[in-house]
């Protein structure tokens, strides 16, 4: 019986025991948990594609400035000129003795190529008193002079355009003599073709604020045939006539000649 009770009572003391340990865990504050590792940096795109970790990517480059427009004859492409495009000469009564200026139109089909067309036009007549009053008709000249080219531009910058203008000019003229004194009248009739090119520029003024306005000059190099025919109204005469084929440049030699013959003005609308 005694052996009895005293198991009985180290059985309570351990029972008491545990339930003490375990009293002082509950009590005690938890550990604290584990921070969380920081995320890792995300991979940003650098500006050549690829993925740089941790660095920030640069902003990008401010766009550059539009550029202005193109030069002043580029400007002018599908626009309708109209201006001087030089003289023409042609034989009638002697070789390149009838001179027609050409006034025609230029127009481009875009900022390389365009077309030229124009018209020569000269009707001249004369007449004078001689000391008895009477009425003396003088020489009359008619002649019509067709011109026609295909300029094509190869470079601009600014005012500046660097031009090649193959052309051809065609020209018909006639005319009379008055006999003197009731004398016989002498006809003449002439006919001119030319063929060439030229180089040279077209100017505009657009460094004044005006590049509708324009100045071009060349040299080049064309062949020329003419044919001229006189024949007299007396009785029996015979009608004479005689030709001129002429190669050469458009200067014919005389320096003056690139401010009288090759520049032309144009005005575009």
């Amino acid at each position: 019986m005694l052996r009895t009770m005293t198991s009985i009572k180290l059985g309570v003391l351990s029972s008491v025991a545990v339930l003490a340990a375990s009293g002082v865990c509950f009590a005690q504050d938890p550990a604290p948990a584990a921070a969380a590792p920081a995320p890792a940096p995300a991979a940003e795109a650098s500006a050549s594609g690829t993925a740089d970790m941790g660095m920030a990517t640069p902003a990008p480059a401010p766009a550059a400035a539009a550029a202005p427009g193109g030069s002043d004859h580029d400007q002018m492409a599908g626009r309708l000129a109209i201006g001087y495009l030089g003289k023409s000469t042609m034989g009638l009564r002697a070789v390149n003795d009838t001179v027609a200026p050409v006034i025609g139109v230029r127009y481009w089909l875009d900022s390389g190529m365009g077309i030229d067309a124009g018209l020569g036009l000269l009707i001249a007549s004369s007449s004078a008193k001689n000391a008895a009053g009477a009425t003396v008709d003088g020489p009359s000249t008619t002649a019509f002079i067709l011109h026609g080219g295909l300029p094509l531009s190869l470079a601009s910058e600014g005012s500046f355009s660097f031009q090649i203008v193959p052309e051809l000019n065609l020209g018909i003229a006639s005319g009379t003599d008055h006999g003197v004194a009731g004398g016989p009248d002498t006809d003449h009739s002439g006919f001119s073709f030319d063929i060439g090119a030229r180089a040279g520029s077209e100017v505009s003024f657009g460094f004044i604020g005006i590049p509708q306005l324009s100045l071009q000059a060349g040299i080049g190099l064309s062949v020329a045939l003419q044919s001229m025919t006189h024949k007299s109204t007396a009785p029996g005469a015979v009608e004479t006539s005689e030709s001129a084929t002429t190669i050469g440049t458009t200067v014919n030699g005389n320096p003056w000649d690139i401010f009288t013959s090759s520049i032309a003005a144009l005005y575009y609308f």
